[in-house]
């Protein structure tokens, strides 16, 4: 597939589409389509598909939209975004102890590009990881926003006291850190973007009535203080900066991390995966300050993990579903 152009004016990206309302009248209508990966991530990209945005199917009868052909040949973690061009964009972790991230694009989620390697952690010798890619497109500055979380040992030695140890004795120490680009190819240096003082992973953005969140997991994991919940801030752009203190807890439950948000109708939803049991659940807000467990009214694949929720055309969606 040829590349598509990035001209600069002449291609304005939406940061989050899966946001919108409604359709007015005489709009197409739109359906939720969440991307996720399975097992080890060496099968690739999974979709399904849900008219509510409640209750989601497996498209294709749960096979692959996309096998992982670089790094260690899985895909984990995977995020996808779509441009007002049409384009779908597709991040993911290429490995568990890679320091690249995995790139593609595609105009109908059936042909791909070529994937390609995009990397980070550049200055930092040790990386243990590089997990939870998220791209997101900042009108403000004009340029793709590339988010992840690592752990460099000995860079946050405060916390580096983690109960969640690696081989070798390392711990894991997450932080979210962040680069830019204006055409998908030419990319900044990686920097550190939020650092709240304690381990954080799984960043994403989300933009509702004009204000932007970061909803992150927790992953504090220190004598008798266990998070690894899902919390929120508020902030202002992903090319700006979000606050560190007073995070609003999203997820009452522990072991909950990779949330991804979407508004359904008057509620604002927020997904996450229940690693330790291996299901999806979910919380729900109306004003994003009190946080309701909606977990019983949901469906998912069984064992989809970290997707990543968004909306698309209902005629894309139909030809989905005709490759069942």
């Amino acid at each position: 597939m040829k590349r598509p152009s990035f001209a600069r004016g002449l291609l304005v990206f939406l940061l989050l589409p899966l946001f919108s309302l409604s359709p007015p009248p005489g709009k197409e209508r739109s359906l939720f389509l969440f991307a996720y990966y399975t097992g080890d991530g060496g099968s690739g990209l999974h979709l399904a598909l849900s008219e509510d945005g409640w209750k989601y199917q497996a498209l294709k009868k749960g096979k692959s939209f996309l096998r992982p052909g670089i790094g260690d040949y899985i895909l984990l973690d995977p995020h996808l975004m779509q441009s007002q061009d049409g384009i779908f964009h597709l991040v993911w972790a290429t490995g568990k102890s890679r320091k690249e991230i995995g790139y593609a694009w595609s105009k109908n989620l059936i042909d791909w590009s070529p994937q390609s390697l995009i990397k980070v952690m550049e200055k930092d010798s040790l990386v243990l990881n590089v997990s939870g890619p998220e791209l997101h497109y900042d009108g403000a500055s004009q340029k793709f926003i590339l988010l992840w979380a690592s752990t460099v040992p000995g860079k946050f030695p405060e916390t580096d006291n983690s109960r969640d140890s690696l081989p070798g004795g390392y711990r894991l120490n997450h932080r979210i850190y962040r680069k830019t680009s204006s055409d998908l190819v030419n990319w900044s240096g990686s920097e550190i973007w939020y650092e709240p003082g304690y381990p954080v992973s799984d960043p994403t953005i989300a933009t509702d009535s004009g204000r932007s969140y970061l909803f992150f997991q927790d992953a504090t994991n220190k004598g008798s203080n266990f998070q690894h919940n899902v919390k929120v801030v508020q902030g202002y752009s992903p090319g700006g900066s979000f606050p560190v203190e007073k995070p609003i807890l999203v997820s009452k439950r522990t072991h909950a991390e990779a949330p991804t948000a979407v508004r359904i109708d008057s509620q604002f939803v927020v997904f996450y995966h229940r690693y330790k049991s291996g299901k999806t659940g979910a919380s729900f807000t109306k004003d994003f300050k009190k946080w309701k467990d909606v977990s019983d009214s949901i469906s998912f694949p069984r064992g989809a993990k970290h997707g990543c929720i968004l909306k698309i055309p209902a005629r894309l969606a139909d030809k989905l579903r005709d490759l069942d």
